[in-house]
This record gives structure tokens, sequence and C-alpha cells, in this order.
């Protein structure tokens, strides 16, 4: 079990990152496209580039400084999933 945290640790996105993403390019989803979140980040790639919804893209930037911290999360959950599965299917191996 402290194998699957470890290697959880190593595999997720830093949240210092994440958030420094989104502080200087959150307007352009660059938060988005590094917690795996690549459709919603081209979403507002294109409304900010597109400057008639830079304005949507803008409250978009404002609510995801609330919610990047639950995107993580989920990143978290996916990656341990995957790994507690793939340490499963060595075990059976074996």
């Amino acid at each position: 079990m402290i194998a699957i945290e470890l290697r959880t640790d190593e595999e997720t996105k830093a949240p210092f990152q994440a958030y420094i993403l989104w502080f200087f390019l959150g307007w352009l989803g660059a938060h988005r496209f590094y917690v795996g979140r690549g459709k919603s980040g081209l979403a507002m790639l294109l409304l900010t580039l597109s400057m008639v919804g830079f304005p949507i893209s803008f409250f978009w930037w404002l609510a995801d400084s609330v919610r990047l911290g639950g995107l993580l999360q989920e990143d978290r959950d996916l990656v341990r999933d995957r790994i507690a599965r793939e340490t499963l299917e060595l075990k059976e191996l074996y």
C-alpha cells in the first residue's frame, strides 16, 4: 500500500505548478491542459482568442481558482486507481 502511495505522489500533477499555470496562463486554459482536461482547455483557449468569448473565459478563469484543487484531486484519484490496478495485475501474474 505504501508503494502505491509513493508512486501516486511521483506521478500526480504538482499543485504549485498547476496554480502558477492558472495564475499566469489560465486565461488560455494552460492549467486545464496540465491536469488532463484538454477539451475544456481548448474551449477556453478558443474563447479567449475569439475576443468575443473573452468575458466568459475570464469568469471561467475565476471559477477555476476554486475548482483547481478538485481537478487536482480527481487526477490524483485516477492515478492512484491506475497504479492499484497495475499492482493487482502484476500480483495475479506471479
